[in-house]
């Protein structure tokens, strides 16, 4: 009888516990999932800290989360397939133009960004150039990769120029030291062909020139004597370059540096990283000053990367307290950290990062900037859009000083061929 009466308190325990199956699993579904589509980082280590930091988030809230990483290619095609299917994740990485074009399918983060800003800002003036769109913070600046002259301050010394030096150079006086550090075997260098960071090379002699592409009011005003003289100037530095520069990739500059040979290009600062991790003995000598002055300055080109919300979102509010925890204060520090001073943030106000940058002097240009030096995304001023976007991922301006410089056109066919490419992408 005993036993009889077990085997029935047995299974009536399984049938109650079957029953209570759905119950058990409708409260662990009902817990809601946020999700960030994100780019995979080239520095080793800065996606596990992300992650971190987000499964953090999400255990504070009693929520699930995910991160998803893509590289920067396969992101745009990625979120222009969520923005067709009006469905997909919740906070996104919209980078560079990408604010506007995506502007009617985000959510505007006003209330975000003020609050942001509070704490720590202002914002940088290249993050409100490409996420405030008609008056509305349609994302949100989360860093930026800002391109440095890297040095080999071996190189430079062997040509007569301290570190101060070089970080003092006007553009006439750099094509000098070209010249020198030709002449001992290590030269100056950038890509000049269809690659991405060509352009960072390049905008900056532009813009120190008194040139642009598109106006702000979206007029092509590549024809005229600034850009013609910022066309006459690369043809001549060209000439103390590696003739490689004509077909290098993305990767080009960094094994320039990395190999011993180059004394000079730019980048973000991830080539002396590179060289401690495979301990190169050109690490010691990897420094970072300002790009060279022109008659309109000295200037910076950099990736912005920006963090979205898509308004079909189901989890709005959530995500905008994912935002929020991002950008506080001790999770940039530790983003930073992990990228090992790669990412910049576009807040300009984090007093325990202002401290991080000065314990790391080969850094210290990052954050805080003690030069006049202006970040800007390539083709600033142009409204941002789809346009600026479309001349940037063809890659037509370098494509167009590089036809110049190596003698395929004249200044006056370069530049025709260059207008026609722009208005083709216009029409």
């Amino acid at each position: 009888m005993v036993l009889e009466l077990k085997r029935r308190g047995i299974l009536f325990g399984v049938i109650c516990l079957f029953l209570a199956m759905p119950g058990i699993l409708f409260s662990q579904n009902a817990k809601p999932t946020v999700t960030l589509l994100t780019w995979s980082h080239f520095v080793a280590g800065y996606n596990e800290e992300l992650q971190s930091e987000v499964a953090a988030w999400a255990a504070q809230k009693g929520v699930n989360a995910r991160v998803d990483f893509l590289s920067l290619p396969d992101l745009t095609t990625r979120l222009t397939a969520e923005v067709e299917s009006q469905q997909g994740h919740d906070v996104v990485v919209v980078w560079n133009f990408s604010p506007a074009l995506y502007k009617e399918n985000l959510l505007n983060l006003d209330d975000v960004a003020a609050n942001l800003e509070r704490q720590y800002g202002p914002w940088t003036d290249g993050g409100k150039y490409l996420c405030q769109i008609d008056g509305h913070w349609k994302a949100l600046p989360w860093t930026n990769q800002a391109l440095l002259a890297n040095i080999n301050t071996k190189y430079w010394a062997q040509a007569g120029y301290t570190v101060s030096q070089v970080a003092n150079l006007t553009w006439d006086k750099f094509l000098d030291a070209a010249k020198k550090l030709q002449a001992i075997g290590h030269p100056v260098g950038f890509a000049l062909n269809a690659t991405f960071d060509a352009n960072g090379g390049l905008y900056p002699i532009i813009w120190s020139f008194g040139a642009n592409v598109i106006d702000s009011k979206g007029n092509i005003v590549l024809d005229s004597p600034q850009m013609r003289a910022a066309m006459e100037y690369v043809k001549k530095l060209a000439q103390f370059m590696p003739a490689e520069v004509y077909a290098w990739d993305d990767a080009g500059n960094n094994k320039f540096i990395l190999s011993g040979v180059g004394s000079w290009t730019p980048n973000p600062p991830s080539i002396r990283p590179a060289a401690i991790k495979s301990e190169l003995p050109v690490a010691d000598e990897i420094d970072h000053v300002s790009m060279p002055s022109g008659i309109n300055g000295s200037y910076r080109v950099a990736d912005f990367i920006n963090l979205g919300i898509w308004k079909f979102s189901k989890n709005i509010d959530l995500s905008k307290d994912l935002v929020s925890y991002l950008l506080s204060q001790d999770n940039m520090k530790k983003q930073v950290m992990a990228s090992q001073g790669y990412n910049v943030p576009s807040l300009t106000g984090y007093p325990l990062l202002a401290n991080w940058w000065k314990e790391n002097p080969d850094l210290r240009l990052n954050y805080y900037n003690p030069s006049p030096d202006k970040v800007r995304p390539s083709g600033w001023p142009a409204p941002p859009g789809k346009t600026i976007q479309i001349v940037y991922n063809l890659n037509i301006i370098p494509q167009m000083f590089a036809k110049y410089a190596k003698g395929d056109l004249t200044l006056d066919n370069a530049i025709a061929w260059g207008i026609q490419q722009i208005q083709q992408v216009i029409h």
